[in-house]
């Protein structure tokens, strides 16, 4: 739509007289107030506003960009008209990236966590492997203490089978 053929004095002529400029005894009007001027609103879908780190309109650069426009309605509507629009898709296309790195940074945070979570789960999985390693080598010894033991015991029991009164007869010899 080509704005520059839009009169704005054509659009609502009980605002505005013939010059396209406001009388000097009435007050300016404030731009959002202003019907003529359409200051394009983000589209799409609804940004959630789960935090509070979410900055306000004023934080952000369109503060001077805003006091301009006004000046400039007061100047000149015409050109405020086609400003606002400009202003409009920059302030959607800043709220966009914002929203988008706001959201890189809760993700940032959340691999940050789940970093953290791996570590301490492969911290805890080492010291079960350390301590199941611990327990296999004690069995291992354990079992060749066993088995040392069983050997022992059978050739205690192969000698004492050997003398048919017991020890007592390899004692008296």
């Amino acid at each position: 739509m080509d704005t520059s053929s839009i009169n704005p004095a054509e659009e609502l002529p009980e605002i505005q007289p013939t010059s396209g400029y406001p009388p000097a005894d009435e007050p300016i009007i404030h731009m959002e107030q202003h019907p003529q001027i359409d200051v394009d609103l983000p589209s799409g879908p609804a940004i959630q506003v789960e935090d509070t780190e979410r900055p306000s309109l004023k934080d952000q650069p369109f503060a001077p960009a805003m006091e301009a426009l006004a000046r400039l309605e007061r100047e000149d509507p015409k050109l405020a008209f086609q400003a606002a629009r400009l202003v409009g898709l920059y302030r959607r296309l800043w709220e966009s990236c914002m929203a988008k790195h706001m959201e890189g940074e809760k993700l940032a945070k959340v691999n940050d966590d789940l970093r953290e979570t791996q570590q301490k789960l492969v911290n805890r999985k080492n010291k079960m492997q350390s301590s199941h390693d611990d327990q296999l080598a004690r069995l291992h010894f354990f079992d060749q203490a066993l088995e040392s033991c069983r050997l022992r015991l059978t050739e205690i029991l192969k000698e004492w089978n050997r003398y048919p009164d017991g020890l007592e007869s390899k004692l008296s010899e």
